[in-house]
């Protein structure tokens, strides 16, 4: 498995990343890209179910 490996990879070393997607996708071994979770704006909020749990007191000042 060790040497196919290899020469799939000198095979695709010359072409640019679209070409080797779609070289892969032709034999059937893509696998789509997992995107990058997108980063939350802040903390979530809880549940309704917990907030009679949560005593919470701010000062402005």
């Amino acid at each position: 498995m060790n040497e196919a490996l290899d020469r799939v990879i000198e095979a695709l070393a010359g072409v640019s990343e679209e070409e080797a997607a779609a070289a892969l996708a032709a034999v059937g071994a893509s696998v789509p890209r997992l995107s990058l979770p997108l980063a939350s704006s802040g903390t979530p909020l809880p549940g309704p179910s917990s907030t009679r749990h949560i005593v919470s007191e701010v000062e402005w000042v």
